[in-house]
Parts: structure tokens; sequence; C-alpha cells
């Protein structure tokens, strides 16, 4: 039993590590929601919270060094590149260089804390080639706060968490029956408003057909006299 335990603390653990590198590629799912499950796993004794935390430290920092290595080949280019292009927005790319004008690579640490921005300005203090010591120190002193402080609002709030998610549940029920109540109201009145306007037109077509009716029996009259 305590084998099973074991594989599956280590299994978890390196599930949610890969996770974080996959953020790092692209992977859409929000850094802080893997750290949240973490400290929740913790909680519930599927894992270890000495063990979780050194190892969820490593993943983040393993998906910020693949952003900021994939800006540091490619370039400027990559800033151009579509897919790219929506998360770097000339706003949020006019107010990442104003923050490293100002902060210089104190920036790399600021960002961590400011969802949205982390993973542009990697990219972009790659394509700076910002110095990898450089990137590596300021992002592991920030990401020496933020991962320890995420993951432990994971475990203790993992009761409220669960609670949450039983109140998502119902608020998930009464929403689709709203949103069925709104389709079918919807539906109804696009039927009366169809109906409507084919009556429209069929009272329309009858009071056509008796003027021109009216106008056949004026042109009789005036031949015959």
């Amino acid at each position: 039993m305590d084998f099973f335990h074991s594989y599956l603390e280590h299994v978890t653990t390196v599930g949610l590590f890969i996770a974080l590198v996959l953020i790092g590629l692209g992977m859409p799912i929000p850094e802080d929601l893997i750290l949240i499950t973490g400290g929740v796993l913790a909680h519930q004794g599927v894992t270890r919270l000495g063990w979780m935390v050194p190892v969820l430290y490593l993943g983040v920092l393993s998906g910020d060094f693949i952003i900021y290595s994939i800006g540091r080949q490619f370039g400027d280019a990559i800033l151009r590149h579509p897919r790219f292009a929506r998360l770097l927005t000339p706003a949020r790319r006019a107010r990442i260089e104003h923050y490293f004008a100002r902060y210089g690579n104190f920036t790399v640490f600021l960002v961590r804390h400011i969802a949205g921005l982390r993973a542009p300005t990697y990219l972009i203090a790659g394509a700076m080639k910002l110095p990898r010591g450089q990137f590596l120190f300021w992002d592991g002193l920030a990401a020496l706060i933020s991962v320890p402080v995420i993951i432990g609002l994971g475990y203790l709030f993992a009761d409220h968490i669960e609670v949450l998610q039983q109140d998502l549940r119902r608020f998930d029920r009464w929403v689709g029956a709203f949103l069925i109540l709104g389709i079918v109201g919807y539906l109804f009145g696009r039927y009366l408003d169809l109906w409507g306007k084919f009556g429209q037109k069929e009272t329309s077509g009858q009071a056509a057909e008796h003027d021109l009716h009216k106008l056949m029996k004026k042109k009789k009259g005036d031949a015959s006299s």
C-alpha cells in the first residue's frame, strides 16, 4: 500500500511539473491553477507539501526559461509572428518596454506578479538578449515568493475549494436552466415576430387584391359609359 501511495505521489507531482513546462510551450492553462492544484492535493494527502513546493518551483522556472529562450533564439521576428501578436498587442508591448526603460532587469521580477504580462515580458527579455543569468536570478527570486504562497493558499483553503466546487455545480444547474428558458423565450419571440409579419403580408395582400378588384370594376364602368 505504501508503494502505491508513493507511486501516486510521484506520478502526480511529475505530472504537475510537466504541465508547468508545457505552459512554457504554449499550453493555454493558467500557471496559478496548477500551483493551487498542487496545494489542494497536498492537503488531501495525495502528495507531500515539502516535496511539492521545490518540484513545482523548478517547473515554473523551466516554463519561464522556455519562453525566454524562444524570444532569445528568434529575436524580434518572433514578436511579429501571428501566434504571438495576439499575446503581445502594441499597447502591451509599449507598457513592457516602458517597464524595462524605467526599472531595467528588475522588470522580470515585477511582472511575475502581474497576470497577463509574464509570457510577453519573457519573450521580450529574450529578444532583447537579456543575459541568461540575470533572467534566471530575477525570475527565480520572484518565483521564490509567489510559488510557495500560491501553493500554500491551495493547501490552506482546500476545504473551501471543495465547498466552492459544490456551489458551482448548483450554480451551473441554475445557469443551465435560465439559459434554456432564455433560448426558448427567444425562439418563441422570433416565432411571434415571423407570424406577425406573415399576418401583415397576408392582410396587405388581401387589401391589394380588394383594391385591384375595385379598380377593375371602375374601369368596366367607365368603358360601358
